[in-house]
């Protein structure tokens, strides 16, 4: 019986494969798949009986080519696993290296991750002082970053990002500066996955 989560196709391609390298002694079987007591015992009573020997070197063969149709999974899944951490390292970079400011926002409009261009937009707030760190986003609600005449404009476009699953833009002011007001134009998408909201900040 194939594995559902695997595409009949794929299946065929890795069952040939297997069948390749046993044939041409090419297979290197790992020790992370080992045939249970149970199915080895199976195995010896049938190549035990001639009536039977037949049977069991036939599944002696099927186990041996499932072997390394698993080996050969296994390694795609480690290739993949080191392909796909690259690129996730790669739009990491871009994230936090971005000249644009961007923020990453849970479904109730708490900052959860930003890069260091949003944090720029924000660090002559009133309560920063010349010298210290920059003020930290992530925890905070992005509605308290901005001035209370914006709140309610804001806070009715991310419902409608989250609603209708369309990107919303908008002129916002931050209003926390010591001498004057910020005026920045905001982006919202929501996640493929929709479990957050995406922002940018010019």
């Amino acid at each position: 019986m194939s594995d559902p989560i695997i595409p009949p196709q794929l299946t065929t391609v890795l069952r040939q494969q297997a069948e390749q390298q046993l044939r041409t002694g090419t297979a290197q079987l790992s020790n992370a798949f080992t045939a249970s007591s149970d199915a080895l015992g199976v195995l010896y009573r049938l190549s035990s009986v001639a009536s039977t020997a037949a049977d069991g070197l036939k599944l002696l063969h099927e186990l041996q080519i499932h072997q390394v149709e698993l080996d050969l999974q296994l390694e795609q899944l480690k290739h993949n696993e080191l392909e796909y951490s690259h690129e996730l390292a790669c739009y990491r970079q871009f994230f936090d290296l971005a000249p644009t400011g961007c923020l990453i926002l849970s479904l109730d409009g708490i900052i959860t991750h930003c890069n260091a261009a949003a944090i720029r937009l924000f660090d002559d707030a009133k309560d920063y002082q010349p010298g210290q760190q920059p003020q930290q986003l992530c925890g905070r609600p992005l509605l308290s970053m901005f001035s209370a005449t914006c709140q309610p404009m804001l806070s009715a476009a991310l419902a409608r990002v989250q609603r209708n699953q369309q990107s919303a833009t908008l002129i916002v002011s931050t209003d926390v500066t010591v001498v004057e007001t910020r005026t920045l134009h905001l982006s919202a998408q929501l996640s493929q996955d929709h479990n957050a909201i995406l922002i940018m900040l010019t």
